[in-house]
């Protein structure tokens, strides 16, 4: 039958080893290892030898003093009973019965001024007239073997007696008292040394091994330190001591919960709530609209900023986050006690409102915002920013939404103020999701478009603005159509929109670049000459690692002279990263080829940044030119574009020329180039030769 012993969990602080053996052997073991117990052990052994040598060796000394003064009075009370026998006046008396006992080997008599009147066996020299004459006997001479006394006779008045005796047995006596010393002294030093040990293994020792065991225990489980306490009712140092470590622990447990218990109220906030504006997330987002939608309903105003990015690359990440914190600060206080404010992310917020408001109020409440949004964020350097906005707003119904199925809607109508080109606000209705439904169908025909060849290119003509006459051709700019097999021509703002947004925006871009190379390449084959093409780059496109290779891949397949060829950037692309931006603009100028800024006056550009691009031209936005002769702000505005380009040296381009009236007023302020339905739409390439090459000139020189 197998029998199993238990195991119990070590008290803190006793030896953890199993192994069996002597109770006195379990006892000691500790101090054998105990370095700390080795050092005062050594230290208390070294003193107190120290300090019974400092007796010890005075002590032997004083031994063997008196041991040569025993034997030293034992002669004299051997030889003085032979002289006091000796009558006055007779012979010398007969020293020679003294020999040989308490080992005298040699016994001198001395009369004063005589050497000696008697003497027997070895007799020892007089010391002469330095020894003065004394009662009782002294020692002189001794060594190990041999004693030299001297007394003055008191039987024999006026002589002097000396003594040679045998001292060899003082010298073992000494070492047999030295041996006595020395063991008594070990004695002490192992039970003072024993004693120390144990005093100090109990009151020092073992509280200081029980506070190493705690430290360890509580170190590898910090989460329940306090567990490891050590129990003590002493009052001295070491109480101390212990009651600060047991504290300690206490402490460590207290501080690792307060932690614990922080992290995981940071965890939540973080798991609902976004960094940056301190605002509740999407997470938190889709929860209360669940909530609210379960109760009583809930309307959801989405907010974008339509232009934030542009405004991040040209100002820096540090404005663009002042924004939008500040951004956050109006939300919040707009809203109102029921209002509940989220960021989505980068440029998105939400605002939900309870209930489902009328359409009235929904949209006051959008227009609210827009007003609020409108005011200029000012900082410090003059900088004064107010970032268009717009806004989606969905309702819950009838048809079963939940927080997601809402968000979707409101981004859908958001979606659409793109689509449609609108600055405000839209109401989600069924019909948008038929349309998103009908782009997302759009956006497949489209990833098959370049393959099926169902993608060309129109060129729109530009003409000088010199003399009274606006015939001289300047180029044209390239633009992208697409037909469509059951569709036919698809409006280039219903499918560059989702170009950009698929990503096939860069693709397509390669495409008209090769065109409008082959295109060039045809007419100067033709014609001899053929006028600048003017390609526009997309965002995307510009932000590409490798667009210089594929620019002068596209003109070295082709064989075309690069003057021949002109790129137009938006403002908003080149102030994205204005480092890259004036350098890749530097490195396309060296190519040979030339560069415009297009839509100039929307962004976010300032001059210390159209300084430092390398550009032959800038274009002013039709939205400018389109209230020439209507709106005097618009007309100070172009007014100040093309003072802006002559003092640079700029050329300076007017795109959306429509009128005659617009034509003179550009023309009156000496703008180089214009293009509009006022000299031509943008047509296909064979109808662009037909209208603006057979027999027409071409504005070859001056090359800008």
């Amino acid at each position: 039958m197998e029998t199993r012993t238990p195991q119990t969990e070590p008290v803190l602080g006793e030896e953890r080893s199993a192994a069996p053996g002597h109770p006195m052997r379990i006892l000691i073991r500790p101090f054998f290892a105990c370095r700390l117990c080795w050092r005062i052990t050594f230290a208390v052994f070294a003193l107190i030898l120290a300090v019974e040598a400092v007796i010890l060796v005075p002590s032997a000394r004083h031994f063997a003093a008196n041991e040569r003064q025993l034997l030293a009075d034992q002669v004299q009370i051997l030889i003085e009973p032979l002289l006091a026998r000796h009558p006055p006046g007779a012979a010398p008396p007969d020293l020679r019965p003294a020999l040989g006992q308490y080992g005298v080997a040699g016994i001198s008599l001395h009369a004063p001024g005589v050497a000696w009147v008697a003497s027997a066996g070895e007799a020892p020299e007089l010391p002469g007239e330095s020894i003065d004459m004394m009662a009782r006997p002294f020692a002189d001479g001794w060594s190990e073997t041999t004693l030299v006394a001297a007394w003055l006779s008191p039987s024999m008045t006026g002589h002097l007696v000396a003594v040679r005796a045998d001292a060899s047995a003082i010298a073992p006596r000494l070492h047999a008292y030295v041996a006595r010393v020395a063991g008594l002294v070990a004695l002490i030093v192992l039970v003072v040394t024993v004693g120390t040990m144990f005093v100090i293994d109990l009151s020092v020792l073992r509280p200081v091994l029980r506070l190493r065991e705690s430290s360890l225990r509580a170190g590898s489980e910090p989460e329940s330190a306090e567990r490891f306490t050590v129990p003590t009712r002493r009052q001295d140092e070491i109480g101390e001591l212990v009651r600060a470590h047991n504290s300690m622990l206490q402490q460590i447990s207290d501080s690792r919960r307060r932690d614990r218990e922080l992290a995981e109220e940071r965890a939540q906030f973080l798991a609902h709530h976004e960094s940056l504006t301190g605002l509740p997330n999407r997470a938190a987002l889709l929860e209360h609209l669940d909530r609210e939608i379960s109760a009583r309903g809930a309307t959801l105003l989405l907010v974008n900023l339509t232009q934030f990015r542009s405004l991040n690359a040209g100002f820096g990440t540090g404005i663009g986050d002042r924004i939008l914190r500040d951004l956050a600060l109006r939300l919040r206080s707009g809203a109102g006690a029921s209002g509940f404010v989220a960021h989505l992310g980068a440029d998105r917020f939400a605002l939900a409102l309870p209930g489902v408001l009328p359409a009235g109020d929904a949209a006051l409440a959008a227009e609210t915002v827009l007003r609020s949004l409108a005011l200029p964020f000012e900082y410090e350097d003059g900088i004064s920013l107010s970032p268009p906005a717009r806004i989606g707003i969905a309702q819950s119904g009838s048809r079963g939404e939940d927080g997601p199925a809402l968000l979707a809607q409101a981004d859908l109508a958001l979606s659409r103020t793109y689509w449609a080109g609108e600055v405000g606000y839209q109401f989600f209705s069924p019909s948008l999701a038929l349309d998103a439904r009908a782009r997302q169908e759009l956006a497949r025909d489209l990833k098959h478009a370049l393959e099926r060849g169902e993608l060309f290119i129109a060129l729109q003509p530009k003409f000088r603005l010199a003399g009274e006459a606006f015939d001289l051709l300047a180029g044209a700019e390239v633009l992208v159509r697409w037909r469509h097999p059951s569709r036919g021509l698809v409006s280039p703002a219903e499918f560059i929109p989702l170009a950009e947004a698929s990503g096939l925006i860069v693709p397509i871009g390669a495409f008209v670049l090769d065109a409008a190379c082959g295109q060039i390449r045809e007419w100067q084959a033709r014609h001899v000459h053929a006028p600048r093409l003017a390609v526009n780059l997309s965002a995307q496109q510009f932000g590409q690692p490798h667009l210089l290779e594929a620019i002068e891949r596209a003109m070295l397949r082709a064989g075309i002279p690069p003057d021949r060829l002109e790129f137009e950037i938006t403002e908003t692309a080149a102030m994205r990263d204005v480092e890259r931006t004036s350098a890749i603009l530097v490195a396309m100028r060296s190519l040979g080829v030339h560069v415009s800024i297009d839509d100039f006056g929307t962004g976010y550009s300032s001059l210390n940044y159209l300084r430092r691009f390398a550009v032959d031209a800038i274009k002013i936005d039709k939205s400018f030119v389109d209230d020439i002769g209507a709106d005097h702000h618009a007309e100070a505005i172009c007014d100040a574009i093309l003072r802006l380009g002559q003092s640079l040296g700029t050329k300076v381009i007017a795109e959306g020329v429509e009128n005659e009236s617009q034509a003179q007023f550009l023309r009156q302020r000496r703008c180089d180039e214009a293009q509009g339905y006022l000299f031509g739409r943008p047509v296909p390439a064979a109808e662009f030769e037909k209208l603006h090459l057979r027999g027409k000139e071409i504005a070859l020189a001056p090359v800008y």
